[in-house]
């Protein structure tokens, strides 16, 4: 591997998403504080779908995947951010803990180095500004290209969503756009994706499904991958440049979206359900899923959360639902199970649906 950083946090930590301006100002305080101190600070403005988040961080980590993940912006000298996020560690007499304010778009993420909250409060940051400004719905989910056709996977983490795109991206014509998030766009009846990142941030443990990523990942940062195995703990991470995987032929960065596919894993849903608009919209407005291995604590109760978006800064219900709602009735939409199938059923009945879209 290039690098390999062992985080003593590995999942999201609590959040609050709601601080007022006072709160953010004496937290903003203390993260600064905390950097002057150290003499050890790092700044990058990250381009996301045109919105400018600048990181303030005393971690190298952080900055490392940070600069590797993001599209670069101009630089901090020649440029305001559109919000910031400090990300400062070892600051005493707190729990690891992720604040936001909303009024001031900035987050304060305290004594994590786990870069996996980093990454997705800036995509979240981004959709609180493009969702009212620019028109533009956020989506954490993925998608790939096939038969001409965009392909968008919504679920929950540790469904099969990446592992699914992969498989699509295997087909002769097969392309991916992202494995973890797109920003959409309504034209004329279509929906139109668009890529967010610029490398991707995937779980090692994909091997499992496709071997052929060990070469590929020895090549990359990773974090948390214990003793050399990529399997070992299942949410290691790596960042990965698509490109390395079939060529920047296998990778595309606009699809207009055919078909949306819903999964959720259990054992008693059927394997397949053609969802009408409103049925989809409720689904995802409810959110239920289990939480399984690598997608945080209490493996294995069940919990609820909007869109299956942990990424989501503020909730504008109206707003979202009829997003969602445009999506849906440009596309065609099914609900599948992978927990009554293996991996190469469902990977078969999506193709289909595909086919038909």
């Amino acid at each position: 591997m290039l690098s390999n950083y062992i985080t003593e946090i590995k999942n999201r930590v609590d959040s609050t998403k709601d601080i007022n301006v006072e709160e953010r100002n004496r937290l903003v305080s203390l993260a600064e504080k905390k950097l002057a101190d150290d003499f050890e600070i790092y700044h990058w403005n990250a381009n996301i779908h045109g919105i400018i988040i600048r990181l303030v961080t005393n971690s190298f980590h952080l900055y490392d995947f940070w600069v590797d993940n993001w599209f670069p912006a101009p630089r901090i000298q020649t440029v305001l951010p559109h919000g910031t996020i400090y990300a400062v560690k070892d600051i005493e007499g707190f729990k690891p803990h992720a604040y936001y304010n909303h009024e001031t778009r900035t987050a304060i993420i305290m004594n994590t180095e786990y870069y996996g909250q980093l990454k997705s409060w800036a995509l979240g940051m981004a959709a609180d500004i493009l969702e009212t400004q620019h028109n533009t719905h956020s989506i954490h989910g993925a998608c790939a290209v096939v038969y001409g056709k965009g392909v968008v996977i919504i679920a929950p983490t540790g469904t099969g969503k990446s592992t699914h795109t992969w498989g699509l991206m295997e087909l002769p014509d097969g392309k991916i756009l992202s494995d973890d998030w797109i920003f959409l766009q309504y034209k004329k009846g279509l929906a139109m994706a668009d890529i967010a990142e610029r490398k991707f941030y995937v779980r090692t443990d994909m091997v499992k499904s496709f071997p052929y990523l060990e070469p590929i990942l020895r090549r990359c940062k990773c974090e948390n991958v214990i003793d050399g195995d990529f399997t070992k703990f299942p949410n290691a991470r790596a960042i990965l440049n698509p490109e390395w995987i079939g060529g920047p032929d296998k990778f595309v960065e606009r699809a207009v979206v055919k078909a949306v596919i819903l999964l959720r894993r259990d054992r008693e849903s059927p394997a397949e359900v053609r969802l009408e608009p409103d049925e989809a919209v409720e689904i995802l407005e409810k959110g239920r899923y289990q939480i399984l291995s690598g997608a945080g604590d209490n493996v294995g109760d069940f919990g609820e959360e909007a869109y299956y978006n942990p990424y989501l800064m503020v909730k504008r219900p109206h707003l979202q639902r009829a997003f969602f709602r445009e999506l849906f009735s440009s596309t065609i939409c099914y609900i599948l199970n992978t927990g009554v199938e293996n991996v190469e059923q469902t990977q078969a009945r999506i193709r289909r649906i595909a086919k038909e879209a």
